[in-house]
């Protein structure tokens, strides 16, 4: 495992070899066609994927089972969490005291909601419209920043475009269609780990700053960021650099964990509670940290009794995903990147079952996830990997279908 892992920079593809016709022996080549950068591609790729989700979402909704449940296209698509994003953007925070359900809107995160209410602010654009654009402009930007991560790690652009191809088709990914939050953290998050890669650490801390205001999820941000500073420290502290040499990592310590910190206690005051936001979560949502007990109580009795459908779907999901975080640990990458992979996956699985449906969202920021995936389907051609993709791409549309229209449960 690597400490710094920062590679030399590595050239692009190979130029392409000019044909040779068969029967005159003359050389000749198809017209000049400017490449697409790295960042444009997978940018692409990820645009294309959410488009056919979109697509094969909107088809859905006309027939079977699913047409029964009488749901347009936008109300799919702002269903769950998006109607609490859309009272929050529209109404902002309230909670007069006595009134538990009013304070449910505490437990949301005001980053995402703030830009929706941002964007609403121009003329013709509604805040469900408002939502949907700052998703895809945030899905846009985590796919740019996941090929420069891939890039940084790896020197190879296919497994670059592989990564962000494999994030963009994981169960749930159908959120980064949606009006969730989850894309705007990715987006965040990734850059983050960018930075750190990059040793910006102030720009590293500003990202996380902002990821903070997002998603609880952040801590894992927060750690990663503590872990390359702590490494940086201890080699500049051995080495008796200069003051010039760790005030940037010092400061990126402290600043970082200003975004999620400054929330908490805000809801804190608010509720006239320590623990207010934790306490909200409990109450409105039955969410708590109880170490994964429950979740393991949950598979315990999927494996041993009859389950239903959607529990066996979800318990694959989770299944997989632990296996991909203990094969993701044998990449030679920097430990903090670990720490962050291993930060969301432990969060994820470790809250209580009660949103059992919800878990493969919450793994859905381990975006290193997909690496050890990315690197296995590095050598297959093209013409194969393309209809794969795809393929996983519909089944990840119909996964999410099934649990929220069919199962009943929340994405």
């Amino acid at each position: 495992m690597s400490v710094s892992g920062i590679n030399p920079d590595i050239e692009g593809d190979a130029p392409s070899v000019p044909l040779e016709t068969t029967r005159t022996g003359r050389r000749w080549r198809l017209p000049d066609v400017p490449r697409l950068p790295l960042a444009g591609a997978g940018m692409l790729i990820y645009a294309g994927l959410r488009l056919l989700n979109v697509a094969l979402t909107a088809i859905a909704l006309r027939h079977g089972i699913y047409a029964t449940r009488h749901r347009s296209l936008l109300q799919y698509l702002r269903s769950g969490d998006g109607g609490h994003y859309w009272t929050i953007a529209a109404h902002g925070y309230s909670y007069p005291a006595g009134q538990l359900a009013h304070a449910q809107a505490f437990a949301f995160f005001p980053g995402y909601p703030f830009l929706i209410d941002t964007l609403a602010w121009l003329p013709g654009i509604t805040i469900v419209i408002a939502g949907l654009t700052v998703t895809a402009l945030s899905g846009l930007a985590a796919a740019w920043g996941l090929t420069r991560l891939g890039l940084r790690l790896t020197g190879s652009p296919r497994i670059s475009l592989l990564l962000v191809a494999a994030w963009a088709v994981a169960p749930s990914s159908a959120v980064l269609s949606m009006m969730y939050a989850e894309a705007l953290f990715t987006a965040l998050a990734v850059w983050a780990l960018v930075a750190l890669t990059e040793r910006r650490w102030l720009t590293a801390a500003g990202f996380t700053i902002g990821a903070g205001l997002v998603r609880s999820t952040a801590v894992a941000v927060v750690a990663a960021v503590a872990v390359a500073v702590l490494i940086t420290l201890y080699q500049a502290a051995r080495e008796r650099r200069p003051f010039g040499a760790w005030w940037r990592p010092a400061a990126a310590l402290v600043l970082a964990p200003l975004g999620i910190l400054g929330y908490l206690v805000a809801v804190a005051v608010v509720t006239h509670r320590l623990d207010g936001w934790f306490w909200i979560e409990n109450q409105s949502f039955h969410m708590t940290f109880d170490w994964g007990i429950s979740t393991l109580r949950v598979a315990k009795g999927i494996f041993l009794y009859t389950p239903a459908v959607s529990d066996v779907l979800v318990l694959l999901a989770v299944v997989a995903a632990g296996v991909l975080t203990l094969w993701s640990l044998t990449e030679r990458i920097p430990v903090y990147l670990h720490v962050y992979t291993l930060v969301v996956v432990f969060l994820a699985l470790s809250s209580s079952a009660n949103w059992l449906g919800s878990k493969p969202r919450f793994l859905l920021p381990a975006v290193l996830l997909g690496l050890p995936v990315a690197r296995l389907l590095a050598p297959v051609r093209t013409i194969v990997l393309v209809p794969l993709i795809v393929i996983l791409a519909a089944a990840s549309t119909w996964f999410s279908l099934y649990l929220h229209l069919t199962a009943g449960w929340a994405p």
